[in-house]
């Protein structure tokens, strides 16, 4: 299949080290990392969006397929919040740390690097001057971004805020990060409905970082962040905000109360599964233009990286399908990679085993297969 993407860099999105959490595909990076990578993008050809989730992203996720998405499509994904990032551990997950949007862009803005120059800014949305009162702040502080530009659109929807002016005043700036800011779904939206259309290098929906970065809103005490109840701080600034907490929080225990017993059925046959010796890979079956990879019983850490080699081979050159109807179980970090998989090329995930089911279903990620419309059966 054909592709307008350099084949050095689909391979390296698909070596990503990323791993499943609630069926969206989540980066294993530090602060550090975090910002290497920002710095590293900027310099390459194209745009990329950069996303970050916290249990109301998750919750959204569930709810909306379309946000769900646009968040899978997004080439780097963050946890936004220590109680995501304390149940991804329970759960197994190796994850590194919390690099929540506002406290990377905070970051960059005090890096003063006199090698290179400041990253470039733009500021889409918030209150009436809100953006501009963030603009003039930030450039005073002859930090490690500069913003080059600021509208305050107003209200309307995701088409009448993407009027060809609009998206127009933003490229003429050629800005290196683009920070929206419409409401969680609103800004999500109206990323996925222009990002084809924008210079930017960086596109990304930060929640309230433009109102930290105008100082209309304070940022909550570092204490607060470290014990994971930043939360709290918001709903004492922003009453309303009290509300979404409430609903997200228990739509959000529901959810987990539902997959806890297979969570458990999982751990219970953890030991089994290590100790079933098998090949990742049982059979391929290739034509001109399709490869069809059955995968084997179980997929393990230990020949993961066997499966990913095959696959490998084929990305950007024939359609693909994973045959996984004779598998029982696979490793956490290859589903997020068959997630982000269909974004760099043409892919058919088929399965129907009932314990696969389950697993899938464990991790949400039935739910992301199905907005994708990878799953056959």
């Amino acid at each position: 299949m054909s592709t307008n993407v350099p084949r050095n860099l689909i391979i390296k999105d698909f070596h990503r080290d990323v791993w499943c959490l609630f069926g969206l595909p989540v980066d294993n990076l530090t602060m550090e990392s975090a910002k290497r990578l920002i710095r590293e993008k900027v310099k390459n050809q194209g745009n990329y969006v950069l996303s970050t989730i916290n249990v109301n992203g998750v919750v959204q996720s569930i709810k909306d397929p379309l946000f769900r998405k646009a968040i899978i499509n997004s080439d780097i994904v963050t946890i936004d919040g220590r109680p995501l990032l304390w149940l991804a551990k329970l759960l197994g997950y190796p994850m590194k740390e919390v690099v929540a949007g506002s406290s990377l862009i905070e970051e960059l803005l005090n890096e003063k690097c006199t090698a290179e120059p400041p990253l470039t800014l733009y500021l889409f949305g918030g209150d009436d001057g809100v953006a501009k009162q963030a603009m003039e702040l930030v450039n005073q502080s002859n930090g490690g971004l500069k913003v080059v530009g600021a509208i305050s659109p107003g209200f309307g929807s995701v088409e009448e805020l993407s009027r060809q002016g609009i998206i127009a005043v933003i490229n003429e700036q050629h800005p290196d990060i683009l920070l929206v800011a419409l409401g969680a779904k609103k800004g999500v939206q109206w990323i996925e409905h222009n990002k084809g259309m924008l210079n930017a290098k960086i596109v990304s929906y930060l929640g309230a970082t433009i109102n930290f970065l105008a100082g209309s809103v304070r940022r909550a005490p570092k204490i607060f962040q470290r014990l994971g109840i930043e939360w709290l701080w918001r709903i004492y600034q922003e009453p309303l905000l009290l509300k979404r907490y409430v609903v997200d929080g228990w739509f959000f225990g529901v959810m987990l109360a539902k997959q806890f017993v297979l969570y458990l059925r999982s751990i219970f046959a953890k030991s089994r599964l290590s100790s079933m010796a098998c090949d990742a890979i049982e059979r391929i079956v290739q034509d001109n233009q399709r490869v069809e990879i059955k995968v084997g019983k179980v997929v393990t850490q230990e020949n993961l990286s066997d499966l990913r080699k095959v696959i490998e081979v084929y990305i950007g050159e024939k359609d693909i399908a994973l045959d996984l109807t004779s598998t029982i179980a696979v490793n956490k970090s290859f589903i997020s990679q068959i997630i982000i998989l269909h974004r760099i090329q043409r892919l058919l995930v088929i399965q129907s085993d009932y314990s696969l089911n389950n697993m899938f279903c464990q991790v949400g990620v039935r739910e992301s297969l199905k907005a994708m419309e990878l799953m056959a059966s």
